[in-house]
Order: C-alpha cells, then structure tokens, then sequence
C-alpha cells in the first residue's frame, strides 16, 4: 500500500508540489511544524536521488570531465562573482547582497536533470553538472562567497566546508549503502516508490520554508516583493546569460546546441537548499526568506522559458 501511494505520488509530482507551497503559504502553523525537519528532508532527497541514479550514464559522462567541470567552473566561481558585481552597481537593497550572491554560488536544483528531460535538452549532462557540483560544493562555495566575494555569515569557512562535507558525503555513502543492500534491479523495480519518497521530502521542504512568509508578505510586502524580483531576475537573468556564453558560442567550447542550451539552463536553475539546511541556526532570516521565494521562478520555467529553449534547439540541433 505505502509503495503505491509513493508511485502515485511520483506520478502526481508536479501538481503535488505546487500546491504544497501553497498549503505552506496558507497553514502556517503546518508550515511551522515543517520548518525544523527541512534539513533531515534535504538529506533525504539527496539520498533518492542518488539511490536512483543511472550510473552507467553517470559514468560515461564522467569519462568526459572538461564540458561538465567547464560548466560547473562557470556556475560556482565566474557567477558568484558576477553577481558580486552587480550587486555593486546596481541598486540592490542590503539585506539581499549575500544571499542573492550564496544563490549564484550554490550548485544545480537536484530536480534539474528532470527540467532538462521536460525542455528536451541533455539530461545526463544536466544530471552529471548537477552531481559534479554537489561534490565540489564544500570545497569551492564558502571560499568563493566568504574569502573572495566577503559575503558574511555566522559561522566560519572551515566549519562551513565541513559541515557541508559531511551532509553531502553522507548522503552519497548512505545512497550507495542502501543501494549495495536493496541490488540494482530492487532499485530499478521499485523507481516509482523511491521517486515518491524525494516528492514527499520535497513536499515536506516546500512547506516548511513557506513559515513566516504570509506574515512577511502583510507586514512588510516591499521587502517580499524585492525578494521575489530578485530571484526571477537572477534566475531568468542567468539562462540568458548562459544562453549567449554557451549557446550562442558553442562551437568555441565544442558544444552542441542541446548542451549549449542544457549549460544555460543549470546556470538559472540553483539549490541553496543544501547551504541552508547546514547553516542551520546560522542562516539568517532573508536568507531563508530567498529560499523560500525561490521556490516561483522554478516552477515557471516551463510555460516561460520553455518555448525559447525549444526554437533555440530547433535553430541548432
């Protein structure tokens, strides 16, 4: 029964999460009851998704380093540092500084891979950058933020390398534990119901960061909306930038359209998550505010984003 109502889960996902961040928005005591679990929720969804891996294709891909780790050079270090820059420059108000530079610091949605099957963009390589990112978070994250950008937080770079270490090694030991145990083909055959499982921890996740923010919104609805600008523009703004670094220049960087195109869309597609849920206690409030409204753009990638990346792909296939 618990494997069929997972399944189904999966199969409802998208409706599912959707109104999740509403039911958040509109109970908050149950979003206030999510809150403390969304780090154990991240953990967990990290875990599926690595248990559900296809490693073969993984490591086809992994044969073939310099595109993923070119990409991931450019979303980790060149885009923090971007975004630093135009945080100087233009008007951005103060409390969104850091935390506008941590999200364009942070590695690819784990849910990117699914929006690149969904354009009809490369899957696998949006899957490899994903992990790529991911390993080498702990390692490049808190020093481009807090020793090159100088963004600022409550808790120092080794500390922050390790804890971030340790909550993505684990998820990576745990997945390969389970998966070592459970067989491949037990895997492969329940999919759907280790599919159900991320849906419900996302689920859970998109509830608990809704908490605070209908009172946010009424107390101080100037300080919301300038959150929620910020975070379209900077995820709509980082697909077109990638758009005309790796699309528009492919054949500098040996690309084809579709890789082209999948590089663009991993560059405005990013997972703070993973930072907050180990900040714990150290993440600040409009830290978690941008989390939160972070969660609207993504879902609007599809119906905005998604007819430029199929006539971009139709220009250049």
């Amino acid at each position: 029964m618990i494997i069929r109502v997972l399944a189904w889960m999966e199969r409802r996902s998208a409706a599912l999460l959707a109104i999740g961040v509403f039911v958040g928005l509109i109970s908050q005591d149950l979003a206030a009851f999510c809150k403390p679990v969304i780090g154990p929720s991240v953990f967990i969804l990290l875990t599926a998704t690595i248990l559900r891996l296809d490693w073969a294709q993984m490591l086809w891909r992994f044969r073939r380093p310099l595109r993923p780790l070119l990409i991931v050079a450019v979303l980790m270090v060149a885009a923090p540092l971007v975004m630093a820059a135009i945080v100087d420059v233009l008007p951005v108000p103060e409390f969104l500084r850091g935390p506008l530079v941590l999200l364009a610091s942070s590695p690819p949605l784990i849910s990117v891979p699914a929006f690149a099957f969904l354009l009809g963009l490369d899957g696998p390589l949006a899957l490899v950058v994903m992990i790529a990112a991911s390993l080498l978070q702990p390692l490049i994250q808190p020093p481009v933020a807090l020793a090159l950008v100088g963004v600022k937080l409550d808790i120092g770079l080794v500390p922050l390398m390790t804890r971030l270490g340790v909550f993505i090694g684990g998820a990576f030991a745990v997945a390969i534990v389970l998966r070592a145990i459970a067989g491949r083909e037990r895997i492969q055959r329940h999919g759907p119901a280790v599919g159900g499982v991320a849906v419900a921890m996302l689920l859970v996740f998109a509830i608990g960061v809704m908490d605070g923010l209908r009172t946010q919104l009424f107390a101080a609805p100037g300080h919301v909306l300038a959150c929620v600008l910020a975070v379209f523009a900077t995820s709509f703004g980082f697909q077109a930038l990638g758009i005309l670094a790796f699309w528009a220049a492919a054949p500098l960087w040996r690309f084809s359209g579709s890789e082209g195109l999948t590089a663009a869309l991993v560059a405005g597609t990013r997972n703070i998550a993973t930072l907050v849920a180990v900040l714990g206690n150290a993440a600040s409030p409009d830290l978690y505010l941008v989390l939160a409204v972070n969660q609207f753009p993504m879902y609007f990638i599809p119906s905005l984003a998604g007819p430029v990346y199929r006539r971009l792909l139709a220009l250049r296939a």
